[in-house]
């Protein structure tokens, strides 16, 4: 038997596409279940972060003490390896966090609340203080409230950190609840610099 040629191309066309299709299901399955599984343990690394007993490290005043504090979160890179660190020694700390920036967080707020820090604020925006109106002052710790309840009913600021510790008495007045500063600055902002930011804290602790 003589195939014509036209007949010939036709089903090695449809051969290739066949094989082509069951690629592309194949494919298709494996991405699927790559998704699955990656959702899965992001699933499971969230709910063993939120599912924490709340750290259980109780302080002793007739201990000399110092308060850890963080500023300008929460990131999604450098604020698990805290938490995680702090909660592996035990240790409650204070995290002073910006309103716009909470959104992308919300799971990070949650697990500071949990296992025990204290939520406080940032302002909204990070803006100097120090250079806004009365009313742009109320706003940013507003603001930056209304952002925190979306995330923690009922939760309520009870300090105030001023972005670049720059505050005047019309902040302090204008901002609704009492300023925290520090008595130590680590200089954390260039990376690369562990050492040199371990020396800022340790050298100068009092």
């Amino acid at each position: 038997v003589t195939l014509a040629p036209n007949y010939i191309n036709y089903t090695i066309q449809t051969m290739l596409k066949q094989e082509m299709k069951r690629k592309n299901i194949c494919f298709s399955l494996f991405v699927l279940g790559l998704i699955a599984t990656v959702t899965a343990l992001l699933v499971w690394g969230v709910y063993s972060r939120l599912s924490r007993p709340p750290i259980t490290q109780t302080l002793d005043p007739d201990r000399p003490m110092v308060a850890l504090t963080f500023d300008d979160g929460p990131s999604p890179r450098y604020t698990p390896q805290i938490l995680d660190i702090l909660y592996q020694t035990q240790t409650p700390a204070t995290f002073f966090l910006v309103g716009e920036r909470m959104e992308g967080g919300r799971l990070l707020i949650r697990e500071m609340k949990t296992v025990g820090h204290q939520v406080e604020c940032h302002t909204y925006s990070h803006q100097n203080l120090s250079a806004l109106t009365g009313e742009e002052i109320r706003q940013e710790v507003a603001l930056a409230q209304e952002e925190l309840e979306k995330i923690l009913p009922g939760h309520k600021f009870r300090y105030l950190r001023p972005p670049y510790g720059s505050y005047t008495q019309k902040v302090e007045q204008e901002a609704g609840i009492t300023l925290a500063m520090w008595t130590v600055d680590s200089r954390d902002s260039e990376p690369g610099q562990e050492d040199k930011i371990y020396s800022n804290v340790v050298d100068h602790i009092k």
